[in-house]
C-alpha cells in the first residue's frame, strides 16, 4: 500500500512509572540481602507464630538463608542511590552505574547510528553489564524474566529496553556480578540485573510532580508519578499500584555547537572546533547535483549545477559545495517523548500456608524525531535514471540515452519525521506456600509482550522516477540547485516533493510466556557443620520474535530500473532491503542447587570461622539449539568477623538470537572504502597518504563505491558456550571505634571466556587488498566489475594489476575464535553514626575492564602484519589489537561513581560524581591515536521534607544533573560518542511530592 505524506500528529501516551517511598539511607554494597531483610510478613494480623509467606529475594540463589549466599557478589542499588543520580529514565540510570558498559542501542539512533529503521530508535536504551554486550545480560523483574525489546540493530544484537523501566517506582536494583546460567539459564553470562518493585505498600499513597529543563536548550520534561497501597480482608490481602506519566520535548541539533553542524575539525591538542568552511565532515549528497550522462553503457560526462552561475558545469561537485545536513533547522538530537507506565502487585493469603500473588504492568511510549531532508544516492547499483526528454532536463543533456542522478540531496523535501510507538505488557499470576514437612514452594505463570512500530517519512523510488520524468511543468526539477546565499544548506527554489515522499513502517513484536515450579528448604539435612539447604525447580518458556518490514523495503514492491532493467528489492530511498522475519522457540529447564556448610563457627577452627559452598546445575533443552547442562561452584570463606573471601567457577550457554537464526540472507548497500585503490594512488604519489586519499574522493566514486552486501547465517553455526570465574574479598572491620561508623569494602575480580562467539569477520575488503597486493590472489567474498580504462589509469605505474570497482561483498555469521574479558569491581561504603550534624553516607563504586580480547581471525592478523610492515599503504587504527579496552571509541578501562549523602532532620543533600575513562577513536595522519578525553559529570540535589501542619507529608527537591555544564569530549571527526556520553548540558530539576 502506498502511504501518502503524513501530517504532524500529536504524541501518544507513553512511559515513566514511578515514585515509591524513599528507601533507607544508602548501604554499602552488601554481599547479599538476608532473608529477614527481604521478607515482609504476609499476615501481620495473624499473630507472631504465623509463617512468613512473601517471597524472599535472594539474587543468585533459590535457597533462602544460609552462609553460601555470602559467596555471591551482589551489589544493591537502593532508592537513595537511585535518587542521587537524578535519572529520569532507565537509560540515564544505567549510564550512571559503573558496572554497566557502552549503550550501543540508544534513543539517539536517528543521529549517531543511522537515519533509517534498520536500527532501533525511539524510547529505547540497551543494558550492557560489564561491557560484554547487551546480549549477554539477563534482566529480571521481581526475580523473573521479562521480554526483550523487539527491534535490534543487527541480527544478534538483542537487548532489553532500559527505558521501559519505571525508574521512580523502583525499590532497588540488584546486580549479580557473576555468571548465573546455572541458576537462571542462558543470557546470564555477564551477570543478572533484578529490578525489585515495591509491594505490600501500607494503606495510603503519594504523588510527585517533577519538572526538569536543560539550562541551555529546548529539552524539558514534566512528569506526574504516584503510588497507593491498600490492605483488604483484615490484612490478608494487599494491592499496591505505581503509576507515572511524563512528557519531554526534543533536544535540537542547534542546542549545541558540536551537533549544529557537520563541519568540525580536530586541533593538535585533541580539542575540536567548528569548521563551517572546511572540506571534511560534510555530506557528499548535495542539491547541486551529480549528473552522469550515458550513451548505452558508456558514461559520457559528469555535471553539477554551479551555485554562482546557476548553469550546468562539467565535472564533479567540489567539496566546498557539500551539504551540511546537521544544520537544517528543526533536526533533533534526541526525540520528544510521551510516556505512561502502570505497575501493580497484589497478594492474598488463602490460609496460613498458601498465598496467591500477582503482577500487572503496562508501559507505552511515543517518540517523535526529525531527521534531515531526503537524499538519494541511487543505491543498489545507482538506479536513479532521468529520461533525456523529461521536462526540466537542460538542453545540453538532451542528446544522451539517460542521465544518472547520484548523491542528490532533496533539500526542498524538508526535514522528515520519525515516529516510534513502543508498548510493553506483563501479567503474572502465582501461588506460593509451605508444607508441614518444611518445604517452601512456588509456582507462577507469566506472559509478557513488547511491540515497537517505527514509521518514517522518505522517498519512494518508483514514485520519484515517475515525477522526475514527466514531460510537463508538474515534473520534479532536480536541476534547480540549492540556495546560492547558503550553499551548504537549504533550497531557494523548492519544488513539490509530496508525490514521492511517503512513509515506511517497521513493526516488531516479541513475546515471552513462562511457567515455573520451585521448591526449597534451608535445612534439608543437618550434619556436623550445620544445615544443608536445597532448591530444585522446573521451567518452561516460549519466546517469539516477529519483524514485519514495510512492503517497499521487504521486497514485496521492488523497483525495476527503466534504463538498465536491474531490479532493486528496496523501493525506499537510503534503505537497504530487509526481509520479514518470524521465529519462535521453546525451552525446557530443570534446576538443582545445594547450600553446603563445611565449617561452622561452633567448630572453633582458627582463621576459618565458616566455609560454605553453593553447588548448582541447570539443564536446558532448546527446540532449535539442542540440549545443554551447565554447573556452578561457589565458596564463601569467612576468615574472621571482619574478613570474607569468596569465589566461583561456572559454565554458561547462549543460543543465537531468534532474528539471526530465522533470517534469510540479508541484502544491503552502502559506501565502502576500497583499500586497494588508495594503496595504488599512494604508491604512485597521486595521494600523500591513506587518509588524504579517502578525503579526496566522494561517495559513489571508485574509491568509495556503493556496494551491495549479502549477510547470511549458516546451519553449521553452533550455540555459544562460556566459562566464568570470579574471586573476591569483603572487608567489614568490626574492631573500629563506634564513632567511626560502619565500613564495608569489597573487591571482586572476574573473567569470562566465550569459547565460540558468533559474528561476521567484517573486514572482507581489507583481506581482499592483502591478497591482491601481497599474495597476488583475491578474496572470493569480494566481487568486482570488469576492469575499465579508468581503473587501468588509476593503477598505472604502480606495478599492480588493475582491479575493477567493488560491486558485492558476502558476509557470513560463523563461530569465531574465543573472546576473553576480565576486570575488577570495587565497592566502598562508609556510614557515620548519627550526631548533631546528622548522618553521612559515602558510597564509591568503580569497575575496571582490564581485558577484552577477541582473538582475530587469521585473515585479519595477516592484514595487520602487512600494514605494520609497510606492505600496505593503509591506515586502520588498532586493526590487529589483541586487547580492545579503550580503543575504537568504546570500552573504557575505568568507570566509577561516588555518592555522598547527608541527612539532617528534615533535610537531605546528595552529591554524586560519575566518571568515564578516556578512549581512543581514530588517528591523526601520522597514525598517532586520537584520544577522546575522560569525563566527570556531577549531580547535586537538596530535599526538604515537611512534617508538621498542613504541609505534613510534603517534600520539595531541587537539583542539577551535569552540575558544571560539561560538554562531552569529541572524536577526531568532531562527533561525540553517544554510546558513552550524553550530549546535553546542565539539567535543572524541581520536584514536589505529597505522601499520606
Amino acid at each position: 500500500m502506498r502511504k501518502p505524506r503524513a501530517k504532524r500528529s500529536h504524541l501518544a501516551l507513553a512511559l515513566c512509572t514511578l515514585l515509591a517511598p524513599a528507601g533507607e539511607a544508602a548501604e554499602a554494597a552488601e554481599p547479599v540481602e538476608t532473608a529477614e531483610e527481604a521478607a515482609a510478613s504476609a499476615s501481620q494480623s495473624q499473630g507472631s507464630n504465623a509463617r512468613t509467606l512473601d517471597k524472599v529475594s535472594v539474587l543468585g540463589s533459590q535457597i533462602a538463608g544460609g552462609g553460601a549466599q555470602a559467596a555471591l557478589p551482589v551489589v544493591a542499588v537502593d532508592r537513595e542511590q537511585i535518587d542521587a543520580t537524578l535519572a529520569t529514565n532507565g537509560n540515564e540510570l544505567f549510564r550512571s552505574l559503573p558496572q554497566f558498559g557502552d549503550v550501543a542501542i540508544t534513543e539517539k539512533g536517528t543521529t549517531n547510528a543511522g537515519r533509517n529503521s534498520n536500527v532501533a530508535r525511539g524510547d529505547v536504551g540497551s543494558i550492557n553489564l560489564r561491557n560484554l554486550g547487551s546480549k549477554y545480560t539477563l534482566l529480571l523483574v521481581n526475580g523473573r524474566r521479562t521480554v526483550q525489546h523487539p527491534i535490534s540493530n543487527s541480527g544478534d544484537d538483542t537487548t532489553y529496553n532500559a527505558n521501559a523501566i519505571p525508574v521512580f517506582g523502583l525499590d532497588r536494583v540488584n546486580l549479580l556480578l557473576d555468571g548465573a546460567a546455572s541458576i537462571y539459564g542462558s543470557d546470564a553470562v555477564a551477570g543478572v540485573v533484578d529490578l525489585v518493585m515495591p509491594s505490600n505498600l501500607a494503606d495510603g499513597g503519594g504523588v510527585r510532580l517533577n519538572y526538569g529543563k536543560v539550562a541551555d536548550g529546548h529539552r524539558e520534561e514534566v512528569s506526574l508519578d504516584g503510588y497507593f497501597g491498600s490492605d483488604f480482608s483484615e490484612g490478608r490481602g494487599n494491592l499496591s499500584v505505581l503509576y507515572g506519566f511524563s512528557r519531554r520535548t526534543s533536544q535540537l541539533n542547534s542546542d549545541a555547537w558540536f551537533t549544529a553542524t557537520d563541519g568540525r575539525r580536530a586541533l593538535g591538542d585533541g580539542t575540536s572546533v567548528p569548521d563551517p568552511n572546511g572540506t571534511t565532515g560534510f555530506s557528499t549528497r548535495t542539491p547541486w547535483g551529480h549528473f552522469d550522462t550515458y550513451t548505452g553503457s558508456r558514461r559520457t560526462g559528469s555535471w553539477y549545477v554551479n551555485p554562482t552561475t546557476g548553469a550546468l558545469t562539467s565535472g564533479t561537485v567540489p567539496t566546498r559545495y557539500h551539504y551540511d545536513s546537521a544544520a537544517e533547522s528543526g533536526i533533533t538530537t534526541s526525540p520528544a517523548i510521551r510516556k505512561g507506565n502502570v505497575f501493580a502487585t497484589g497478594r492474598f493469603d488463602v490460609n496460613d500456608s498458601v498465598q496467591l500473588f500477582g503482577e500487572l504492568g503496562y508501559y507505552r511510549a511515543t517518540s517523535e524525531s526529525w531527521v534531515s531532508s531526503e537524499s538519494g544516492f541511487g543505491g543498489d547499483g545507482f538506479l536513479l535514471h532521468i529520461r533525456p526528454d523529461a521536462y526540466w532536463v537542460p538542453q545540453a543533456l538532451r542528446g544522451v540515452d539517460a542521465i544518472r542522478l547520484l548523491n542528490y540531496q532533496f533539500a526542498d523535501s524538508g526535514i522528515r519525521r520519525v515516529k516510534v510507538d513502543n508498548d510493553q505488557s506483563r501479567v503474572l499470576l502465582g501461588v506460593r506456600g509451605w508444607t508441614e514437612g518444611g518445604w517452601n514452594w512456588e509456582t507462577a505463570l507469566l506472559y509478557s509482550r513488547a511491540r515497537s512500530t517505527d514509521t518514517q517519512q522518505g522517498g519512494l523510488t518508483d514514485a520519484f522516477i515517475e515525477a522526475v520524468n514527466r514531460t510537463d511543468a508538474s515534473a520534479y526539477n532536480p536541476f534547480s540547485g540549492g540556495d546560492p546565499t547558503s550553499i551548504r544548506v537549504g533550497d531557494a527554489t523548492p519544488y513539490d516533493t509530496s508525490s514521492f515522499i511517503g512513509e515506511a513502517t517497521r513493526e516488531g513484536t516479541t513475546e515471552l510466556a513462562l511457567w515455573d515450579f520451585k521448591v526449597n528448604r534451608s535445612d534439608l539435612l543437618t550434619w556436623y557443620a550445620g544445615d544443608i539447604g536445597m532448591a530444585a525447580g522446573v521451567e518452561y518458556r516460549y519466546e517469539s520474535r516477529r519483524d514485519d518490514r514495510d512492503e517497499d523495503i521487504d521486497g514485496s514492491n521492488p523497483y525495476t530500473d527503466w534504463y538498465t532493467g536491474t531490479v532493486a528489492a528496496s523501493n525506499f530511498f537510503t534503505h537497504s532491503p530487509r526481509p520479514d522475519v518470524r521465529g519462535s522457540r521453546n525451552v525446557k529447564s530443570a534446576l538443582i542447587e545445594f547450600a553446603v556448610p563445611l565449617v561452622s563457627p561452633a567448630q572453633g577452627i582458627p582463621l576459618v570461622q565458616s566455609l560454605d559452598l553453593q553447588i548448582a546445575g541447570r539443564w536446558e533443552d532448546y527446540s532449535d539449539a539442542g540440549k545443554v547442562g551447565k554447573p556452578k561452584l561457589a565458596a564463601a570463606w569467612k576468615v574472621v568477623d571482619s574478613l570474607l573471601l569468596r569465589g566461583s567457577v561456572s559454565g554458561g550457554f547462549r543460543a543465537p538470537g531468534l532474528e539471526l537464526v530465522n533470517s534469510p540472507p540479508t541484502y544491503g548497500f552502502g559506501f565502502n572504502n576500497d583499500a586497494v585503490r588508495c594503496h595504488a594512488l599512494v604508491t604512485k604519489g597521486a595521494q600523500p597518504d591513506y587518509t588524504a586519499c579517502l578525503n579526496a574522493f566522494s561517495s559513489g566514486s571508485s574509491v568509495k563505491p556503493s556496494v551491495s552486501s549479502v549477510t547470511s547465517y549458516g546451519d553449521d553455526v553452533k550455540p555459544e558456550t562460556t566459562r566464568q570465574s570470579s574471586w573476591g574479598v569483603v572487608f567489614e572491620p568490626q574492631f573500629l571505634p563506634e564513632g567511626l561508623g560502619a565500613i564495608s569494602l569489597s573487591v571482586d575480580a572476574w573473567r569470562v571466556k566465550v569459547e565460540n562467539p558468533i559474528s561476521t569477520m567484517g573486514e572482507e575488503l581489507l583481506y581482499d587488498a592483502y591478497l591482491r597486493l601481497v599474495e597476488g590472489s583475491s578474496n572470493p567474498n569480494v566481487v568486482r566489475a570488469e576492469v575499465t580504462a579508468e581503473d587501468i589509469a588509476q593503477f598505472e605505474g604502480t606495478g599492480l594489476a588493475p582491479a575493477g570497482v567493488v560491486t558485492h561483498i558476502y558476509n557470513r555469521y560463523q563461530n569465531r575464535r574465543p573472546l576473553t574479558a576480565s576486570g575488577v569491581d570495587y565497592n566502598l561504603g562508609w556510614r557515620l553514626p548519627e550526631t548533631s550534624w546528622g548522618t553521612f553516607s559515602l558510597l564509591v563504586s568503580a569497575s575496571q575492564l582490564k581485558e577484552y580480547t577477541q582473538q582475530k581471525p587469521a585473515e585479519i592478523q595477516q592484514v595487520a602484519a602487512a600494514i605494520a610492515s609497510g606492505q600496505l599503504n593503509i591506515l586502520v587504527p588498532d586493526l590487529g589489537a589483541a586487547n580492545e579496552v579503550g580503543i575504537n571509541g568504546a570500552k573504557p578501562e575505568w568507570r566509577a561513581s561516588a555518592t555522598l549523602i547527608w541527612n539532617l532532620q528534615d533535610w537531605t543533600v546528595r552529591l554524586r560524581d560519575d566518571y568515564i575513562d578516556s578512549v581512543t577513536a581514530g588517528a591523526y595522519s601520522d597514525r598517532t591515536p586520537f584520544v577522546v578525553g575522560s569525563t566527570q559529570r556531577w549531580a547535586l540535589s537538596v530535599k526538604k521534607e515537611f512534617t508538621r501542619g498542613r504541609l505534613s507529608g510534603t517534600a520539595v527537591e531541587v537539583g542539577a544533573r551535569n552540575l558544571f555544564d560539561k560538554e562531552p569530549p569529541l572524536s577526531t571527526t568532531g562527533n561525540y560518542l553517544s554510546a558513552l556520553h550524553e550530549s546535553y548540558g546542565r539539567y535543572l530539576h524541581l520536584g514536589i511530592s505529597k505522601n499520606w
